[in-house]
């Protein structure tokens, strides 16, 4: 037997993430130098953005009528229905400190005078309807149909939610029953997902084609307002974990330094793999060991808090549709603020477990607020860092959340174990 059989090369390992920042920067330096020209290879990166968006409006909602259908009794009741309560006031508090921080820093301005910006066109009446009754009018569909073909994502969410909680309601009342629509569409929602991860894996052509056109028409002043929104992406996330520390502690009297140090563990976890289901077991030992979250309350209202909680996407989807708005010149009202707001949390539910998730995210919300779906090529090289910012706060809030309704519950916090006196007893 030989040395070779017995330790065998290692194979490539294709790494999706890599490969799209690889796509940005080669797209960014060809742009540069092959100028305008460029503009005939972006029907490639328009075919790649339309593979991922045709199966984007049934994927978001096999997630949430999964996510809500999966829900049980005792979820929507007592800790369950506290916990999902924080869950939705945190996301539209996130949500509109995103388009506030967006509004007045404005990271994208600047580039009104590009020709590429002056020849934009969108379709402003798809964003938002005249009055605050229309508005809300709009976010239920007459035809639920009709709305998946025209990609209306607000009434789709809606319809998903009540026939979630229909569902929830059926195998409340039928237990140990099988529910064949559930079923059925937890493995539709996969297949699709199998779909979007398949796309992804080219990714990098889509994006350089993308990257290199916008780069060529642009010009090279577009990585100006990429370094600004990532500014005030990661100053809006650290203000709004400030700001949720702050809370946590008012409401508990607790230290904030002592929390701080109990939470660095997850945060870390979260930084480093980008993802809230990996991160998730560190995290539930870290709520019920280091910081006294009850267990039954932790064990609740942590894994609901991984797909009903996103604090960070819902900042991270409107500091974006903000950004690419004002690199386009594009102006928003009263009324599309408080649109932005709804979707922008609405759609944080439907977050994509893959490569490039960050990607999937904005071509849910691009093409509801009228804006050209071409500038989500803009920031496709961020994926790590976006996806890095957006996580930390998706699993911090979490556990601030279950911190909130123990809170309010006898014992629901060890104060001795919060502080070091004790091991929790297992």
């Amino acid at each position: 037997m030989t040395t070779e059989s017995v330790n065998p090369p290692k194979r490539f390992k294709y790494n999706a993430t890599l490969a799209i920042v690889v796509a940005m920067v080669a797209g960014y330096i060809v742009g540069v130098i092959g100028g305008e020209s460029l503009s005939q290879i972006q029907f490639i990166g328009d075919v790649f953005f339309r593979l991922v968006q045709m199966g984007i409006v049934p994927f978001v909602m096999c997630t949430i009528i999964e996510a809500v259908g999966g829900l049980t009794a005792r979820d929507l009741s007592g800790i369950g229905v506290k916990g999902i309560a924080w869950f939705a006031g945190s996301s539209i508090l996130a949500a509109s400190c995103g388009v506030a921080a967006a509004t007045i820093f404005q990271p994208g301005a600047g580039l009104a005078d590009a020709a590429l910006v002056q020849e934009a066109t969108y379709d402003a009446s798809s964003a938002t309807a005249v009055t605050v009754q229309d508005t809300i009018t709009n976010f239920f569909s007459s035809n639920i149909v009709s709305s998946m073909g025209a990609g209306a994502m607000v009434p789709c969410i809606v319809f998903s939610i009540a026939l979630g909680l229909a569902i929830s309601w059926w195998r409340s009342n039928h237990e140990g029953e099988p529910c064949p629509v559930f079923d059925f569409i937890a493995q539709f929602g996969e297949l699709l997902l199998v779909v979007i991860r398949g796309v992804m894996t080219i990714a990098p052509i889509g994006i350089f084609c993308y990257v290199s056109s916008m780069v060529g028409q642009l010009g090279p002043e577009v990585l100006i307002p990429l370094l600004k929104y990532l500014l005030v992406l990661g100053g809006t996330v650290f203000a709004f974990l400030v700001l949720w520390i702050i809370v946590v502690c008012v409401r508990c009297s607790l230290s904030p330094a002592v929390l701080i140090r109990h939470i660095w563990r997850m945060s870390f976890m979260a930084i480093a793999t980008i993802s809230s289901a990996v991160t998730l077991p560190v995290e539930m030992d870290d709520a019920k060991n280091k910081i006294g979250v009850r267990e039954d309350i932790a064990d609740l209202v942590l894994p609901l808090g991984m797909p009903l909680n996103s604090n960070g996407a819902s900042i991270h989807l409107a500091v974006t549709a903000i950004t690419i708005a004002q690199i386009y010149g594009m102006t928003f009202g009263g009324l599309d603020f408080v649109f932005l707001t709804v979707i922008s949390t609405l759609l944080s539910l439907a977050n994509a477990v893959a490569p490039g998730a960050d990607i999937v995210s904005l071509t849910m919300i691009v093409p509801q607020l009228g804006l050209p779906l071409s500038s989500i090529g803009i920031f496709a090289g961020l994926t790590y860092p976006v996806g890095a910012i957006r996580t930390i706060l998706n699993v911090d809030s979490d556990v601030f959340c279950a911190m909130m309704v123990a809170a309010g519950e006898k014992d629901g916090i060890d104060r001795d174990v919060f502080y070091g006196k004790k091991a929790l007893e297992k």
